[in-house]
């Protein structure tokens, strides 16, 4: 797969799925279908983790649960 274990991220990513996280997800990790990369990292320095932040809770408690997202409305 080519994921670089990131220290960092496992040290503060959270235990649960958030609103964003699951958006990130079902977007497949794509920047560039993003808004809020959009948002805050287009045309910067700075890189969204985001996707790190996705693979570790995939790693760690799985794939989100699909009520938390089909419920949308």
């Amino acid at each position: 797969m080519g994921y670089k274990y990131n220290i960092s991220c496992c040290e503060t990513v959270s235990k649960k799925w958030t609103p964003t996280a699951i958006d990130c997800y079902l977007l497949g990790c794509s920047c560039s279908k993003c808004n809020i990369y959009k948002i805050y990292f287009y045309n910067t320095e700075m890189r969204c983790r985001m996707k790190d932040t996705v693979i570790e809770l995939v790693r760690r408690i799985g794939v989100p649960n699909r009520e938390l997202y089909e419920n949308d409305g």
